[in-house]
């Protein structure tokens, strides 16, 4: 008999399936998803390998559980940093600060196409779950455009070049290296949507304070220079 990790069968399996996306997460940063098998899945969780396949058929639809996973939890942490300002130019900010902050806890290797890798998954679950992130960023620049702040209107082009600027190098360990990668990043992405210098100056206060209760990790040298970290496939178009 199988022992239950919780007091019911559904928080048992919760928390099977959080033992499983912390498996999965783990092993994708040792070797690529293409190498990983459910075996490792399993011995890396601590479960059974037949209690892999009792939640996942395969793991491209582990991966897209995960992906999925990790979009509403960010969708919701993003939602309540939103939720203190009104300010059009801030919230901008605290688009792409939360961005660069959630590349350090979804790790692919290096030039993984996303696309292919959920490809068992109907096109329109991955289109769905694309465009959660995507409609954020649309209303985030649709208010700074109305508003002036900024002169590129929110089309499709506009948004993928901020999300490719977005995944660059992850951010350093170290607090002031950390905050010149954020503070750079951050004035690249607003000097290209136009907003002026003026504005730029006039950082709000605290930003540099900002925490999105995202666990901070280390990072080696090696990784900073070569490594790209491909976060939930924002910018996929299915």
């Amino acid at each position: 008999m199988p022992k239950i990790s919780g007091s019911t069968l559904e928080e048992h399996r919760e928390n099977t399936r959080a033992a499983l996306f912390r498996a999965l997460s783990s092993l994708l940063r040792e070797q690529s998803f293409e190498s990983i098998t459910m075996t490792q899945i399993a011995r890396r969780a601590g479960v059974g390998r037949t209690a892999v396949y009792n939640h996942f058929g395969d793991k491209e639809s582990l991966l897209f559980a995960l992906m999925s996973t990790m979009t509403e939890q960010f969708t919701q942490t993003l939602a309540e940093a939103l939720s203190h300002t009104d300010d059009p130019l801030e919230r901008l900010r605290i688009y792409i600060r939360a961005q660069l902050e959630l590349k350090q806890h979804f790790h692919l290797s290096e030039g993984v196409n996303l696309r292919n890798l959920v490809r068992t998954q109907p096109a329109e679950k991955v289109r769905a779950h694309v465009q959660v992130v995507e409609h954020i960023l649309q209303h985030l620049l649709a208010q700074a455009h109305a508003a002036k702040i900024i002169t590129e209107p929110p089309t499709p082009l506009t948004m993928l070049m901020i999300h490719s600027a977005l995944t660059g190098p992850a951010l350093p360990h170290e607090p002031k290296q950390r905050q010149q990668v954020l503070d750079h990043v951050e004035a690249f992405i607003l000097r290209g949507l136009g907003a002026s210098e003026t504005a730029l100056e006039q950082a709000p206060d605290g930003m540099e304070k900002l925490d999105f209760g995202f666990p901070v990790e280390e990072i080696d040298a090696d990784s900073l220079n070569t490594a790209t970290y491909a976060r939930c496939p924002i910018n996929v178009v299915v």
